[in-house]
């Protein structure tokens, strides 16, 4: 083993990186060391041989009638070695713009040689008076790739010092940083008379970013920028600033956005404002970044000392980019990280899991820090608990053979065996040894979504703790997500198809429908093939999930072409797999839950729509279930809140989903066998609480159709309450109010009497009909010229009807579904652009046709009429 040093570096300086130093902008008194500069000779000699070349071009230009009386003047004096500020910024431009046809610029050798000709104090005020000198192109306008004709004055603002924060800005502020006391001096009161307006007073701050008082006078002030974009005066204060309360001064313009959010400006910022640029970071961060932005920001945030640096760091670990970062800020201030890491346990579960981890892998690499590091009670109490939840390493002979060698290690960063959680042996009384988990990490590189793991591997894999391997495999996901290398390496995402259980297949199925944007489809559409691959219920039902609420039509679509492949290889058609698919969530035979609190219990129940209902241990129904208190059992009560918490958000994920297929199978009139319809509906514990709710038919051979509804003992029982048997060759589907003729008042009243409330309309479902002339014919009118609003309308995506093809622009006029083997059309207008549907508020309904000419609506029996005209007259009614 490698001993480690006992001493720790000062972790309290902040050292600027040499690989900083070439884009830093330096600053008199900055944290980062001034380069030796003087005046280049050879750039000072490059400026005096253009100008002579130039001479009678700039001598055309300043005696042109067009140029104002009071540069020609200076300028003329200044060719005649008679120099001044104005004199000198008027031929510089000039110069400039006839070599680069640029008026937007200044070469920064005129800083050398303005410097070494003149001395450095008027070569700064020439750069301040720069921005009031304009040179017209014979074009007309002040621009590019014109030749020059005249010069004008004018305050042409921040439009007009493109150049100021740039090269030749630059090269003036290296000049001065580098010069002497007395020459520095000497330029300070001589800028201080060309400090005349916002942007001049911008420039001179830029230039001699020292004189604080200079810059806290912009910080009041700080010049407009649009929104999603810099300006130079933005960039010259940034560059500018040194001081917490300049910072402070600034208040929320203090966030870098597009075009600030670069090497130079950050690197320049650290230096100017060291700890005191940690918060101005952060809100950075938080922004609108590109990925190589944030990893500027980050790395930034990285050298910070102070604690302050570290916990925004902390903050955001589960955010992208950070976690590599975070690791490399922990070896830079390893006592630090001690005392702070275990403090970051009380995030969210995502940032707890990766904290914990960071700290096992860093007391690993340092086990001699904890005796060093004045750690707080809390920290202590934290490592202390972290350090009893490690389990003890198997010893060789009982590691799974295919873990106990690997081949050569070179497993990223963020796949470290050590920052990853301990996976255990089966019986969790010994966990792998941190050498055979990055055995493990390499085995699983290997993986791919819908490929078995090789033979002996699988053996290894069923030898471990199913459980503590899930959350291994979740954990080394995370952390390969917030590495930021997620378009890259992509078995870090396959390998939950080789180590996931149900619980991970939630979690993934969570995150494929709400992926962040950043990664476009690719990733959400690769995680489906994982949920294919692991292919539980849960899983399965996942892909479901996707197939109907998530908004990309492509994950939709590749949702449901798995569904089908799963459905074909269990032969079974879409609905039937469906029905299989429903999780129970661990709720008992009864359908609830028992939550022990130590001293009471609680059970849990639903209502009509899968809500969660709670009594207590004498049976009255509470308004929600209590937290636990100071008398409930520490442990037991906490885990059973926790676990009524999840209980609640998962089966909000398929409340909806479920009372809608039970409604459209109502519609559809679909049909189960009496064995089907006991096993998947009457048996199971959550879709139970919505089947016993309904009326149902049971059509026997020969037999009229019986309507029944399921008793709270799951027997059976008719509309005159007397208990029925259903027979086993029977078919069950749910009644639809037509179908119960007279009986529904009766109905109504049986499930009035025992309060029984309904998850969607069935008893008191609307029926309509069509007119003789619209049986007749195939155009219907009825709901024409209906004005309604465009989500309503895109509301039918959910009831099966879908958008038309595209038309001109990109349009879609129509919406269809299929009803009895035909199709039905409603027209639309203005329509949907397909790429944002929503865009026109308001729709116009045309006419409601069957695309088959020879068809009428008659052909639709009573059911299909009543619920087609039922949805129109709903959309109609929801203007």
């Amino acid at each position: 083993m490698v001993d480690h040093p006992t001493a720790f570096p000062d972790e309290n300086v902040l050292a600027v990186p040499d690989a900083w130093l070439e884009d830093l902008v330096p600053r008199h008194g900055g944290l980062a060391p001034v380069p030796r500069t003087a005046p280049d000779p050879e750039a000072h000699a490059a400026v005096r041989a253009s100008l002579a070349t130039a001479e009678p071009l700039v001598r055309e230009v300043l005696e042109h009638r067009g140029t104002a009386p009071d540069l020609a003047e200076a300028g003329l004096a200044f060719l005649k070695g008679e120099a001044t500020p104005l004199g000198a910024a008027v031929v510089a431009r000039v110069e400039t713009m006839a070599r680069t046809r640029s008026s937007l610029t200044c070469d920064p050798g005129w800083a050398d040689h303005l410097a070494a000709e003149h001395g450095l104090a008027l070569a700064a005020c020439a750069f301040a008076e720069i921005e009031g000198v304009h040179v017209r192109g014979d074009g007309g306008s002040i621009g590019l790739n014109e030749k020059p004709v005249s010069v004008v004055a004018g305050a042409g603002g921040l439009d007009h010092a493109h150049w100021a924060p740039r090269r030749a800005g630059r090269r003036m502020r290296a000049l001065l940083a580098a010069a002497g006391e007395d020459d520095r001096d000497a330029a300070a009161r001589a800028l201080a008379g060309h400090r005349q307006g916002p942007v001049r007073r911008l420039i001179t701050a830029f230039l001699m970013p020292d004189r604080t008082d200079w810059v806290d006078e912009c910080c009041q002030d700080p010049p407009e920028r649009p929104s999603y974009y810099t300006s130079s005066g933005a960039k010259m204060l940034w560059l500018s600033l040194g001081t917490a309360a300049q910072v402070e001064t600034l208040g929320d313009w203090a966030v870098l956005r597009f075009g600030e959010r670069e090497p130079g400006v950050i690197h320049t910022l650290v230096d100017g404002l060291g700890e005191a640029v940690a918060p101005v970071l952060a809100r950075s961060l938080d922004g609108d970044a590109e990925p190589k932005e944030r990893r500027l920001i980050v790395d930034a945030l990285a050298r910070i000392p102070g604690d302050e640096a570290f916990q925004i760091m902390g903050g955001r670990l589960d955010a992208v980019h950070v976690l590599p970062a975070m690791e490399a800020m922990i070896e830079r201030f390893p006592v630090r990280a001690l005392r702070l890491l275990p403090e970051l346990g009380t995030g969210t579960a995502r940032r707890s899991s990766m904290a914990a981890g960071l700290l096992n892998a860093h007391l690993e690499a340092h086990p001699d820090l904890v005796a060093a590091a004045d750690l707080s009670p809390r920290a202590r109490e934290a490592l202390d608990a972290l350090q009893a939840a490690r389990v003890a390493e198997a010893p060789l002979d009982k590691v799974p053979a295919a873990l106990r060698k690997g081949g050569p290690k070179g497993a990223p960063g963020w796949a470290r065996p050590a920052a990853l959680p301990q996976v255990l042996l089966r019986g969790r009384e010994h966990a792998l040894p941190t050498e055979a988990s990055g055995h493990l990490v390499e085995a699983l590189s290997k993986a791919s979504p819908r490929r078995p793991p090789a033979q002996k591997l699988r053996g290894a894999l069923d030898a471990l703790d199913p459980g503590s391997l899930a959350e291994f495999g979740w954990s080394l996901f995370e952390r390969w997500r917030a590495s930021g290398e997620a378009t890259r390496i992509g078995w870090a995402l396959a390998q939950l198809g080789w180590t996931g259980d149900d619980e991970i297949a939630r979690r993934l199925g969570g995150l494929a429908r709400s992926w962040p944007g950043q990664n476009g489809i690719q990733l959400p559409l690769k995680a489906l093939d994982v949920l294919a691959g692991i292919g539980t219920d849960v899983a399965v039902m996942q892909l479901h999930l996707v197939a109907e609420k998530a908004r990309p039509k492509r994950l939709k679509k590749r949702a449901g072409q798995l569904l089908t492949e799963v459905a074909a290889e269990r032969g079974l058609t879409m609905e039937q797999l469906g029905d299989r698919i429903v999780p129970d969530f661990g709720l008992d035979e009864r359908g609830g839950m028992t939550l022990d609190y130590g001293p009471r219990t609680f059970t849990v129940g639903f209502d009509e729509q899968l809500r969660p209902v709670v009594f207590d241990g004498r049976g009255t129904l509470r308004k929600a279930l209590p937290k636990p208190g100071a008398k409930d059992d520490p442990e037991a009560a906490p885990a059973a809140y926790r676990a009524f918490t999840g209980l609640k958000k998962d089966v909000r994920t398929v409340a909806a989903d479920q009372i809608g297929r039970l409604e459209r199978a109502m519609a559809a009139q679909r049909r189960w066998t009496t064995g089907d319809f006991r096993r998947l509906f009457v048996r199971h514990p959550l879709l139970w609480h919505l089947v016993r709710r309904l009326v149902w038919l049971c059509d026997g051979e020969g037999a009229a159709p019986v309507a029944f509804r399921i008793a709270e003992d799951r027997t059976f029982a008719g509309v005159d309450d007397e208990a029925l048997l259903l027979p086993e060759s029977g078919e069950v589907r749910i009644a639809h109010p037509l179908h119960l003729g007279e009986d529904v008042s009766a109905w109504s009243a049986v499930f009035a009497d025992y309060e029984i409330l309904q998850p969607f309309p069935q008893l008191g479902r609307a029926v309509h009909a069509f007119t003789a002339e619209e049986a007749a014919g195939n155009r219907l009118d009825r709901v024409a010229g209906t004005v309604v609003g465009v989500g309503k309308v895109l509301g039918l995506e959910r009831r099966g009807w879908q958008r038309g093809t595209p038309e001109d622009a990109g349009v879609q006029h129509c919406l269809a579904r299929g009803v009895a083997g035909r199709t039905v059309v409603l027209d639309v207008s203005p329509g949907f652009p397909v790429m944002s549907p929503a865009e026109w508020p308001e729709q116009t309904l045309g006419s409601v046709w069957i695309a088959e000419s020879e068809a009428s609506f008659g052909e639709l029996d009573e059911v299909e009429a009543s619920e087609l005209l039922l949805t129109l007259h709903d959309l109609a009614a929801s203007r």
